[in-house]
């Protein structure tokens, strides 16, 4: 993924709105996944995600940028998954996102314009005109993309928040410092 020199720069109305960003809310289906539902036999579903989507969130993590999860849908899969991802907040079955979100913002000391929002349909309109930054997937609904201030190369659940994390932490200065603090946490690699 190419850094927009305008962004990298901090001189665009989009790059001085991420410096402000302290949370990114992630829609599931069509966003952390391709949107595909595996029905199968007997009971249950099962859903494909994207490993890079972990040390991403990992990442904006180590950055102190928090991660929350948001989708439409409650399914144990999801929880599963939030908990492996150690994100730091979920909210399954929420039909309004921004009502179910709010909460948490207000106990975190967060306002709405310190969130970049990443999603693909419809029903994520409502978020997105909360956010302070809205990302779409690559293949989003064009009715969500066209509300997009940024709409990302990469495809729902091909590892859609790598993308998201390089941007946004490049655009606020603090991707190497980011990096760093990432491996000497999780690889014991740092300098």
């Amino acid at each position: 993924m190419e850094i927009d020199p305008q962004d990298a720069g901090r001189t665009s109305p989009l790059a001085a709105r991420a410096l402000r960003i302290k949370a990114v809310v992630v829609d599931i289906d069509g966003t952390l996944t391709d949107g595909g539902m595996y029905y199968l036999d007997g009971a249950g579903e099962a859903k494909k995600f994207n490993v890079r989507d972990g040390v991403a969130i990992a990442l904006l993590r180590s950055a102190g940028v928090r991660v929350v999860l948001a989708s439409g849908e409650s399914l144990p899969l999801l929880e599963r998954r939030a908990a492996r991802l150690k994100v730091d907040a979920c909210f399954l079955g929420c039909r309004d996102k921004v009502a179910a979100i709010e909460p948490w913002l207000r106990s975190n000391g967060l306002d709405w314009p310190e969130v970049a929002c990443v999603g693909d349909e419809i029903n994520d309109v409502l978020l997105a005109r909360a956010c302070g930054i809205v990302l779409a997937v690559r293949d989003a609904s064009p009715v969500f993309a066209r509300r997009a201030d940024r709409v990302l190369e990469t495809r729902g659940g091909e590892g859609v928040l790598r993308e998201v994390a390089l941007w946004l932490l490049q655009s606020q200065g603090r991707l190497e410092a980011a990096v760093e603090t990432f491996l000497a946490e999780s690889c014991g690699l740092g300098r």
